[in-house]
């Protein structure tokens, strides 16, 4: 036929520049599958792609359950992959990645792409008398990512249980050891940490966030604590966006395991203390028990904050739920999530997960 096309013999740079208009995964992994040809002139770890729109990832049954389930918000889907490499494994997950842990041995992997490797061991940062050894399955508290681990000088910083003399540590990709960072101390015990500009913030139970540069290993104390009650708030650190001077402090207030307030602070030089930050602009926060996340994301509305508000509908099964908080002013409205979304009853806590391709 006079002016048929024929698009499966199209230019590869023709193809590639097809590809660096989508923002997507779906979109990229739809685009690959058109057919062989297209398949073999993209790559499958397209480094393009922005941040995506996070899932929330639902807690297993227990350490041996290989199946994970998924659920997507921004298309109301929910997924589910069964991956028997992870059953015996605890899991944290940070940038798109899964840091396993099992024994003292500790391991990246990419639930998406099925990409892994290993993260030195754990032996060199215990004591030489373990208190309590059934901990030995269970090392580590939380596990965080400076990057995807494929940019150069990731760094990995790990939040040690009871039975190391080091509290907080770190490595880079590729190490054979890790680095202490925080020496353990009854009167100065993390509530929190996270990544800002590289360097590691943390927050004690005494109210005081410190950065730690990990080229020099030297720290810094912010010189006013924050606004906090130990006794009825939870908090969390997250990174904040270019003007920040600091991370962003969330501060929450727990009733009977529900979320009534939420507040946002962070550091400002001329005033020399935290205070309430009631905009951030087009970004918005993901929180769950042990992250909160950061992001810029098209289609989500900014200014506020996103957590799980899931609640169970009988002994059987609970239904997915998603509140949204806007700083502005404070008001909840529960994220629109579709048709009903119903999981078999399940014990835990959920997390947001942001899917990556590389």
């Amino acid at each position: 036929m006079h002016g048929r096309r024929d698009w499966a013999n199209l230019p590869p740079d023709l193809i590639t520049l097809i590809s660096e208009k989508i923002s997507t995964n779906t979109m990229y992994v739809h685009l690959r599958a058109v057919c062989k040809g297209w398949r073999s002139s993209l790559t499958p770890h397209p480094r393009h792609l922005p941040r995506q729109s996070p899932w929330l990832l639902l807690p297993r049954l227990n350490v041996h359950d290989f199946r994970l389930r998924f659920y997507n918000p921004s298309l109301c889907k929910s997924y589910q992959f069964n991956l028997p490499y992870l059953s015996g494994k605890y899991i944290y997950n940070s940038y798109g990645w899964f840091v396993l842990n099992h024994g003292y041995r500790v391991s990246l992997f990419n639930p998406i792409t099925r990409n892994s490797f290993d993260l030195p061991s754990l032996d060199a940062m215990s004591k030489s008398e373990r208190a309590v050894p059934d901990v030995q399955h269970y090392c580590l508290q939380k596990v965080l990512l400076s990057c995807n681990p494929s940019e150069p000088d990731c760094f990995v910083v790990a939040w040690f249980l009871s039975w190391s003399d080091w509290e907080l540590g770190f490595c880079r990709i590729g190490d054979t050891h890790w680095t202490g960072l925080k020496k353990r101390d009854g009167c100065t015990n993390l509530l929190d940490f996270t990544f800002h500009r590289n360097s590691v913030y943390t927050v004690n139970c005494k109210r005081e966030v410190s950065v730690y540069d990990l080229q020099s290993l030297t720290v810094w104390t912010y010189p006013s604590k924050i606004i906090y009650n130990p006794n009825y708030q939870r908090i969390n650190l997250v990174e904040g966006d270019g003007e920040s001077g600091g991370p962003l402090v969330v501060s929450t207030y727990e009733c009977h395991g529900k979320i009534n307030i939420t507040n946002v602070y962070k550091w400002c030089d001329s005033q020399q203390q935290w205070c309430l930050v009631m905009d951030i602009g087009k970004r918005a926060l993901f929180l769950d028990r042990f992250n909160c996340t950061n992001l810029q994301l098209e289609g989500t509305q900014g200014n506020a904050i996103y957590y799980d508000a899931s609640c169970p509908l009988d002994l059987n099964v609970f239904r997915v739920s998603i509140n949204r908080v806007f700083l502005k002013n404070g008001s909840v409205l529960q994220h629109n999530l579709g048709p009903s979304v119903v999981f078999p009853t399940i014990c835990g806590w959920f997390s947001w997960f942001t899917p990556s391709l590389i």
